[in-house]
């Protein structure tokens, strides 16, 4: 009965996405999301060890 109240007043169960990024892990397939993730952890790593880099020479300096 429920239902048919919702249905009728146009309520849906399912949100739709609201921007790529959610549309993008709604609709893509979970090696398209591995791939993605896998890039994104990389990238991070990359620039997580170039702000270690740029700490560690400027407090090298300094001594």
């Amino acid at each position: 009965m429920i239902n048919k109240i919702k249905s009728y007043l146009g309520i849906k169960e399912i949100k739709e996405p609201t921007t790529d990024f959610s549309a993008f892990f709604h609709n893509a397939s979970s090696a398209q999301k591995k791939k993605l993730l896998t890039e994104v952890v990389r990238e991070a790593n990359k620039d997580q060890r170039a702000v270690i880099e740029r700490y560690n020479r400027r407090t090298t300096k300094t001594i």
